[in-house]
């Protein structure tokens, strides 16, 4: 099977494009803008863009990065100037949330700090909450008893273990644990890991795509499949898995997670949690090893930085 996972992401590696369909799509309209406006020049449209943006004429090199945006070869940087970006460009209330969660690969909204009760977001920032809270309830109940017994975790303290279990959980996930599953056990802190942790479990701040297919994910385990991933992203406000959507480095991740998710599928429909959760973990470790040695960082989905900080003699 671990070939079968091998050769799912060859599959995906084979059908890359030197540019994004996303980019694409935001040239088209900058096209259409220009159509509207009856601008032929590709010029006099970055200045058009750059006059709306910031409502003053543009020095020759303040267009540079208008250019950049246009062609899709890079983003802006900021929320704020993703929206003045596609407000530039006159685009609608559905063209603007495809910008921010396809291109951009971010959520519909943010939160920089938990809303007060008669603020207009209040109750979408409740509902959101309760599912991510919803996750790791559901997430600290499948631990398996051996796994706590083994941990030395008192049971009615679990909840207060979830960092901690969640970052064991995506070391075993990652190559990590080749080099470090010996003293996995007496040499892990999650520690490090608590106030990002806290951060995304109140969806506070940018919360990039990525890291809730993360969290979505690990949490999940074993009781994945793709509906209730689409279920989860659209419910915290992202793209739902689409095939042959590309990320911001061009690399066709949906489609490597949405194949696996069919191995997973095909080899554990009917078997018990246990089994399928030893599963998930051997072809995910596989994978993730796979993909470091063949350079391709951009899909280790389950990998973030600070985890090889986690443990004693960190990733090799």
């Amino acid at each position: 099977m671990a070939d079968k996972v091998t050769e799912l992401a060859e599959s995906v590696f084979a059908r890359e494009t030197k540019r994004r369909p996303e980019a694409q799509w935001i040239q088209q309209q900058a096209e259409r803008l220009a159509q509207t406006r009856g601008i032929s020049g590709r010029g006099e449209t970055d200045r058009l863009i750059f006059e709306k943006m910031y409502a003053r004429t543009p020095a020759q090199k303040d267009t540079v990065k208008i250019r950049y945006w246009r062609t899709g070869r890079h983003l802006p940087t900021s929320r704020e100037e993703a929206l003045l970006f596609t407000r530039a460009l006159e685009m609608g209330q559905k063209e603007t949330l495809y910008f921010l969660q396809a291109c951009m690969e971010k959520s519909d909204t943010i939160f920089e700090e938990p809303p007060v009760p008669e603020d207009g977001q209040s109750a979408l920032y409740r509902k959101r909450t309760a599912l991510m809270e919803k996750m790791i309830s559901e997430y600290i109940a499948q631990v398996p008893p051996a796994r706590i017994i083994q941990l030395n975790i008192p049971y009615e303290r679990l909840a207060m273990y979830a960092r901690h279990l969640y970052c064991m959980d995506a070391v075993c996930a990652t190559a990590l644990y080749g080099k470090g599953k010996r003293n996995l056990k007496t040499h892990f802190s999650s520690v490090n890991y608590e106030s990002e942790f806290l951060r995304i479990r109140k969806l506070l701040g940018e919360i990039p795509r990525r890291a809730m297919l993360r969290h979505i994910f690990l949490l999940g385990i074993p009781y994945l499949n793709r509906r209730l991933i689409d279920e989860r992203l659209e419910g915290l406000g992202y793209l739902p898995l689409t095939e042959g959507h590309s990320g911001t480095r061009g690399e066709l991740l949906d489609d490597l997670v949405i194949g696996f998710l069919g191995l997973y599928e095909e080899a554990c429909a009917g078997q018990e949690p246990l089994v399928c959760r030893g599963w998930l973990f051997d072809r995910l470790y596989a994978l993730d090893c796979y993909l470091r040695d063949v350079g391709k960082e951009e899909y280790r989905f389950l990998y973030f930085r600070s985890l090889a900080s986690m443990m004693s003699d960190g990733e090799e």
